[in-house]
């Protein structure tokens, strides 16, 4: 398996601005220098800050064939030349040299990591890992982690423990291999956030980590995981299959994620 880390500006620009809330920081480390160049956006243009970060509200009047393709002309026109005036300003260069210092560590760790991570992984799931994924590095100082289909993630996060970024881009990878489902989230982190973060830093689990929503799935079906662990031809289709079955007995549907 190869990945190709990268660091897109517009994307990055993009994500810097739409993580405004504390929630959205991973870390305040650079959390003044992301404001800044937050507050340098929002007072060029509101109306292109506004739609870059997904708060735009198309209003009857705007949807109006007329009015839309107006607003889309001009954006055709205008949103470049926002996107280049933030490029060229000292708030961005300041997150670009901090991102691009994250992406070099991003890629140690993983080539660090990948011959003892893709033995557990393929142990564990039997799956080919021959894949190449383009990884698209955002701020460390900002909670960003997704797997945007064709094989390219989109990733940024603080260092919250050992190995941290190997376990979660290891992650989003297996999304590439499972359908969506809340069952095969969960199983994804019992696979990464849990027992491969357990054989990489040595600790015990539970406690979980992970996402809160599907703690009670992991619960269930921990019996289960504990039992295929110790089986020698580890076929995890069937094993989500029987897991199923479980959540069905227990009267909870492994329901899509949203």
């Amino acid at each position: 398996m190869k990945l190709n880390f990268k660091i897109d500006k517009n994307y990055l620009i993009i994500n810097t601005l739409s993580c405004t809330s504390d929630y959205g920081f991973s870390s305040k480390k650079y959390q003044k220098d992301i404001i800044a160049f937050q507050n340098y956006a929002w007072n060029k243009s509101k109306k292109y800050y506004d739609f870059l970060a997904g708060r735009t509200v198309f209003s009857p009047e705007l949807l109006a064939a007329k009015n839309l393709k107006s607003f889309t002309s001009k954006l055709h026109y205008e949103l470049p030349n926002f996107l280049s005036t933030l490029k060229r300003s000292k708030e961005f260069k300041k997150i670009y040299l901090q991102t691009k210092k994250y992406s070099k560590f991003c890629d140690a760790q993983w080539k660090k990591n990948y011959t003892k991570t893709s033995k557990i992984i393929k142990e564990l799931t039997g799956f080919n890992l021959n894949q190449t994924f383009n990884i698209y590095i955002t701020h460390p100082s900002q909670k960003h982690g997704k797997n945007l289909g064709n094989n390219e993630i989109g990733w940024g996060h603080s260092e919250n423990w050992p190995n941290y970024i190997t376990v979660y881009l290891w992650h989003e990878i297996l999304h590439s291999y499972f359908t969506i489902s809340n069952l095969s989230h969960a199983i994804i982190e019992l696979i990464t956030d849990e027992e491969l973060r357990k054989k990489l830093n040595k600790i015990k689990y539970p406690p979980f980590v992970g996402h809160q929503y599907l703690t009670e799935i992991k619960k269930k079906i921990l019996p289960l995981w504990k039992k295929y662990l110790k089986s020698s031809n580890k076929d995890i289709d069937k094993f989500q299959k029987q897991t199923k079955s479980l959540l069905k007995s227990h009267n909870q549907s492994p329901t899509p994620t949203t």
